[in-house]
């Protein structure tokens, strides 16, 4: 099975091809703009380096967020319109979990961030074992001190910030944290497509995917504040 990934959740646009587990090619390039820009000329350029026709492709994986609204919705539009041409099924992958696999192997904790407004951030809490990533959590949206305080009352051991949003908060995270805190290598700390497309193709072989047009992305909201009400 073949199958396109696309990543555009973050500062980052990257897509993939992988099979059988196994990432074929993969472009990646850091913009703060212009994801619509990038977006279709590295496809057609990754493609044609495989020797790939969009109709060899047996389905697409689409990063869901959550991130960046504007840019998640150009890479969201791009793949279903795709899939849609040539009528193959979509797995929507969160960009949480893209984070959390490409640190597989880490010992300890393992938590993604990503910003979000109202200087919060999305995140989620994950652990590796011998069969892969399983998250521990829901999906998140805090502000940063206060995931660094839930985070206080874990199990005393290693937890290990990875996306975007750890290196911002980086000095929160490790003054409330102190010598459990570690930060992944600054080469696994961004998203990638080759991991959306190797997490898309276990889902697609699994669940058969979504119809393009059901595919959407991946919202997290605050926790709500509820007042007492005056009498």
């Amino acid at each position: 099975m073949r199958v396109l990934g696309i990543e555009t959740s973050t500062p980052v646009v990257s897509v993939a091809v992988a099979a059988d587990s196994q990432v074929l090619g993969e472009f990646s390039l850091t913009t703060k703009r212009g994801h619509m820009e990038h977006l279709l000329p590295l496809i057609d350029q990754l493609l044609d380096g495989l020797g790939i026709a969009v109709d060899d492709l047996d389905g697409f994986a689409a990063s869901v967020g959550p991130g960046s609204f504007t840019s998640l919705r150009v890479g969201l539009a791009t793949c279903k319109a795709l899939a849609h041409s040539v009528n193959k099924p979509v797995a929507d992958v969160p960009t949480l979990d893209v984070l959390a696999w490409e640190l597989q192997g880490t010992s300890g904790l393992i938590c993604p961030v990503l910003t979000a407004r109202r200087n919060e951030v999305y995140t989620a809490v994950y652990v590796s074992s011998h069969s892969g990533i399983k998250r521990l959590s829901s999906y998140l949206a805090l502000n940063p001190l206060g995931l660094a305080q839930r985070l206080q009352g874990e199990l005393r051991t290693k937890i290990t910030f990875t996306g975007e949003g750890a290196k911002k908060h980086w000095t929160s995270f490790q003054d409330c944290l102190e010598d459990r805190a570690f930060l992944a290598d600054p080469a696994r700390m961004l998203p990638r497509a080759g991991q959306t497309a190797i997490l898309g193709t276990e889902i697609l072989s699994r669940e058969g995917g979504k119809e393009p047009g059901s595919v959407e992305a991946l919202y997290i909201k605050s926790p709500a504040i509820r007042r007492r009400s005056s009498r």
